[in-house]
């Protein structure tokens, strides 16, 4: 079943929303598939499909060619300050932001709760070796702050992302969304990732995000009409347990932005960068 759900922020009137022109995407990337190497990670289990998913993911997502691939870290190069604002609403420093990124793809660990509570954080799990127990783990609430626009970074660079992509576990649950993920959004467009629990949760799949990659690309690619809620919400559903959701969320000024936003944005018809947003809009389809 597939719903959409509207938080209002605040009234704002309404404005003109325009998608910008077509354009190649650039694409960065940060995959986990040996978490035995990193210390503070208080389960070492490893996964093994994690960076062979997104090498598929940008090979179909690449498959009629144009969008450039700015980072691919893998393993331990893929360190918390890559997601961590250093100064929360200051630094563009955050890889994940400021490297001419439109597009980020993690593909990794997250981290469930049994079950999670409005109050409940949001995490990935990063692999670079950090001090203390779970320093790898990156709360998304307190740490994530995405596209700051105008911004101005200790590079000298604004936030860039337009759309987050998160192939992880829990790492977007419905009971804690607008807590967690409200504060994300600085200019960020677009978001996407799961929600479940312990019992609940997103599998290691080789295919779940290649398939994602191949409904951006291969598929909407030569038109760019296929948006990141079509892909998303057509296959977000693959390799995950039963009462697993994919979930969607995007930002805007007004309702309309929001909702167009999370509805019609596409990696070459980014819409316009907004702000301050004050409207949240979210769908999510589940197992």
């Amino acid at each position: 079943m597939s719903i959409n759900k509207l938080l209002v922020a605040a009234g704002i009137a309404g404005c003109a929303f325009v998608a910008q022109p077509a354009a190649a995407t650039n694409v960065s990337m940060g995959c986990v598939e040996r978490y035995s190497d990193a210390q503070g990670f208080t389960s070492k289990d490893d996964v093994t499909l994690t960076c062979d998913a997104a090498s598929g993911f940008y090979g179909m997502f690449n498959l009629f060619g144009g969008h450039a691939l700015r980072r691919f870290w893998q393993n331990t190069l893929v360190w918390p300050s890559d997601y961590r604002e250093d100064s929360l609403g200051g630094s563009d420093s955050v890889e994940a932001d400021w490297s001419s990124a439109d597009l980020q793809v993690f593909s990794g660990h997250g981290s469930c709760q049994n079950p999670p509570v409005a109050s409940s954080p949001d995490f990935i799990v990063t692999a670079k070796n950090g001090i203390g127990r779970n320093a790898n783990f990156v709360n998304i609430g307190s740490s994530l702050r995405l596209g700051e626009f105008p911004g101005s970074g200790v590079f000298g660079s604004n936030g860039n992302l337009n759309a987050l992509m998160l192939n992880a576990s829990c790492p977007m649950d419905l009971v804690s969304l607008t807590t967690q993920w409200w504060p994300v959004f600085q200019g960020l467009h677009v978001a996407m990732g799961h929600a479940g629990d312990v019992n609940h949760d997103n599998l290691d799949s080789a295919t779940k995000l290649p398939t994602v990659g191949m409904w951006l690309g291969m598929l909407g690619g030569p038109f760019g009409n296929v948006s990141y809620r079509q892909a998303w919400m057509s296959a977000g559903l693959i390799d995950v347990q039963s009462g697993v959701c994919a979930v969607i969320a995007g930002t805007g000024r007004t309702e309309a932005e929001a909702v167009q936003r999370r509805d019609a944005e596409t990696p070459t018809q980014r819409l316009a960068d907004a702000l301050p947003a004050s409207w949240i809009a979210w769908r999510w389809v589940c197992n």
